[in-house]
């Protein structure tokens, strides 16, 4: 039998350095003499960061296209195709081996709680068998006793507006025209971050997509299976479909954008190395309803520099916080030099 003073005496701590918190430490002196070249040398590091970043973003171009009104669709039937067209202006030429195309949304609140977590990630790698209770009230179809897949609120609320573009004619700089009227060609591939595909998202394994999603059900608002997303590229349908997979990454704030597609010169051989200063149009095949819940969706055609794609908030961050760190060295210096004055005076 123990005795009180054994159970106290077991539980105590080993005698080590570890554990009675001996280990040897260096415990730095922050006072005003290290803390200014500390200060400065992080100033001197951010301030042309923030610089380069802000004329990068400044170089890369872009058009946005509000179309949520676009030809009285907004008001056409769901049930029923509906097609507008958009004309528009490059007033420069829009270089670089690749353009990219995004939609994008207004007051869409993907970040809400219930919204962004209501998806089955177990299901996404590759079980389309295996729904998840965060889907609800898109988990089953109890009536037929099938789950749905992909099932939840972001996967049935999936955006499934398309678009196509076609170039009307090239202005020279004297703005005089020069009839084109040619297809402009785009692919919906490797739009996805590498680190979602084939490794967050996965297909069943096996070859037959349709037998792996037998006992499943098609979530209610689309109107494709998911096996028959992309009939001209097999690979690129079900979970591994890239503009799903897009889609599926929740925006953080209520205006967002996400990327459609890429228009790419290997695909455009009578393209120069970009798109031309000319008049376009853009055909909107038009499905997906915004005006009934206040919000707005657009159309962007934006080129691309180093970093990716226009971003001024991040050079502005680090030119701000920079800035702001060599004014404290600064003001941290002439106090230290104000005191070893009044020290070697005394």
């Amino acid at each position: 039998m123990i005795g009180r003073g054994d159970e106290i005496t077991s539980k105590r701590p080993n005698d080590g350095a570890f554990y009675q918190q001996r280990l040897p430490a260096w415990k730095p002196i922050i006072n005003i003499h290290t803390t200014v070249p500390v200060f400065g040398v992080l100033g001197i590091f951010l301030v042309p960061i923030g610089l380069l970043l802000i004329t990068t973003a400044g170089s890369v171009k872009e058009i946005r296209l509000d179309y949520s009104e676009c030809q009285n669709c907004e008001t056409a039937p769901y049930t029923k195709p509906c097609t507008c067209n958009v004309d528009f202006t490059l007033d420069s030429k829009y270089s670089g081996s690749q353009v990219m195309m995004y939609y994008g949304l207004e007051r869409y609140y993907q970040n809400h709680r219930k919204y962004a977590t209501s998806r089955s990630d177990y299901q996404l790698r590759g079980h389309p068998l295996n729904s998840d209770d965060n889907c609800e009230p898109y988990e089953a179809d109890l009536d037929i006793n099938k789950v749905f897949a992909p099932c939840g609120l972001i996967a049935n609320s999936m955006f499934n507006d398309t678009f196509e573009l076609e170039w009307l004619s090239e202005l020279d700089e004297e703005n005089m025209e020069t009839p084109k009227n040619m297809k402009i060609n785009f692919t919906r591939e490797g739009i996805s971050w590498p680190s979602d595909h084939g490794n967050k998202f996965k297909n069943p394994a096996g070859n037959d997509l349709v037998a792996s999603f037998n006992g499943t059900i098609k979530p209610p608002s689309w109107d494709k299976a998911p096996y028959e997303l992309d009939p001209d590229n097999p690979s690129n349908n079900a979970f591994l479909n890239e503009p799903f997979i897009v889609w599926m990454r929740v925006a953080a704030f209520p205006t967002f954008r996400k990327l459609f597609s890429r228009i790419t010169m290997e695909l455009n051989p009578e393209l120069n190395n970009g798109l031309e200063k000319g008049n376009y149009r853009l055909i909107v095949h038009y499905h997906y309803p915004v005006l009934y819940y206040q919000s707005k969706k657009f159309f962007v055609l934006s080129t691309t520099s180093i970093f990716g794609a226009k971003n001024m908030m991040i050079g502005i961050v680090y030119l701000v916080v920079g800035s702001l760190l060599l004014v404290i060295a600064t003001a941290f210096a002439f106090i230290a030099k104000k005191d070893l004055h009044t020290f070697l005076s005394q």
